[in-house]
């Protein structure tokens, strides 16, 4: 079995530090003073795609998530049909008396 040294340093390491200090001390500029970035407009993820989306395409989608919606329901309205006749049938009855006799 190998074991492992660990070295535990008493103060985190931190480049970041050290890089702006350096970038600071060679431009010579004051934390306070330092040169803003423009910023680019943000294109928001929700107009790209309504630009990008054909009205073709939207149809077919609502198709599908119809066609989804319904199996959906009819599957949940089979299971419920199921579960009501399994509880009228006396089965589940029969199975619990069956196990607990044992």
């Amino acid at each position: 079995m190998t074991t492992t040294n660990l070295y535990i340093v008493a103060e985190p390491l931190q480049p970041d530090r050290a890089i702006k200090q350096r970038s600071r001390v060679a431009d010579r500029q004051s934390p306070v003073t330092r040169s803003k970035v423009e910023t680019e407009p943000q294109i928001r993820l929700w107009k790209l795609c309504a630009e990008v989306a054909s009205a073709r395409l939207t149809g077919v989608e609502w198709i599908g998530l119809l066609l989804l919606g319904v199996s959906a329901l009819s599957a949940l309205a089979y299971g419920f049909f199921e579960l009501f006749n399994l509880f009228n049938s006396g089965a589940l009855d029969q199975t619990v008396r069956a196990l607990l006799t044992k």
